[in-house]
């Protein structure tokens, strides 16, 4: 269910769920620390809030590190005014979060 305010793009709500998906996926990993899994599920929900629609995905090289730099990079293709909203704002802090949580 999509809280999101105004009306988004398809491309934008397409790059939202492509990037909740991949976070979503890497919050579901038993292999990856607490520390990385909760920033990516909390970022996942609000891209969700946003317009996205997380779908499990496979990880990028079967790996976090890669699927969270895909997820930041796909949301630098939102329309600005998507990108600036309060939610994908803060997703975009909390995979950053997670990222240096990896070390």
């Amino acid at each position: 269910m999509s809280t999101a305010g105004p009306s988004i793009s398809t491309n934008d709500e397409a790059v939202l769920t492509f990037a909740a998906s991949l976070l979503d996926s890497v919050g579901a990993q038993a292999s990856v620390p607490a520390e990385v899994v909760t920033p990516c599920l909390l970022a996942a929900t609000l891209l969700e809030s946003a317009g996205g629609q997380a779908h499990r995905v496979s990880l990028v090289d079967g790996q976090a590190r890669p699927s969270i730099l895909a997820a930041l990079a796909a949301l630098a293709q939102l329309d600005a005014g998507t990108f600036a909203g309060n939610d994908v704002l803060e997703a975009s802090r909390a995979a950053r979060d997670a990222l240096a949580e990896l070390g």
